[in-house]
């Protein structure tokens, strides 16, 4: 799987559609902020297989690789926040998105 693309998923999944993570992934989201955070920007693969194993882990692993088959980048159309979203800072805007969902998602779960 193209790592562009992996982290380009989640990204929109935290953003748009955390509810993806219920009723448990959610609670080991916190888990995968550390992890990702050790990642230098500019090394995509070692972020994009962080969140692979994760989603794996936590029974996401095939709707990933269905999302990240069915997701093509140069398809002509309307842009969407998966292919004009600039993969820049990306450790830190995972970790703060990480953060974020998790959050909604417990206010929901409580």
């Amino acid at each position: 799987m193209e790592p562009e693309k992996v982290i380009a998923i989640f990204l929109e999944w935290l953003k748009e559609t955390p509810s993806i993570f219920l009723p448990q992934a959610w609670q080991d989201l916190p888990k995968l902020e550390p992890e990702i955070a050790e990642s230098a920007d500019d090394e995509l693969f070692p972020i994009a297989m962080t969140i692979s194993k994760w989603c794996a882990k936590h029974g996401l692993g095939e709707t990933l690789k269905d999302c990240v088959m069915r997701t093509d980048f140069d398809d002509a159309g309307e842009p969407t926040p998966i292919t004009t979203q600039p993969l820049t800072n990306i450790t830190q805007n995972l970790c703060q998105e990480i953060e974020e969902a998790y959050q909604k998602l417990q206010e929901t779960n409580v």
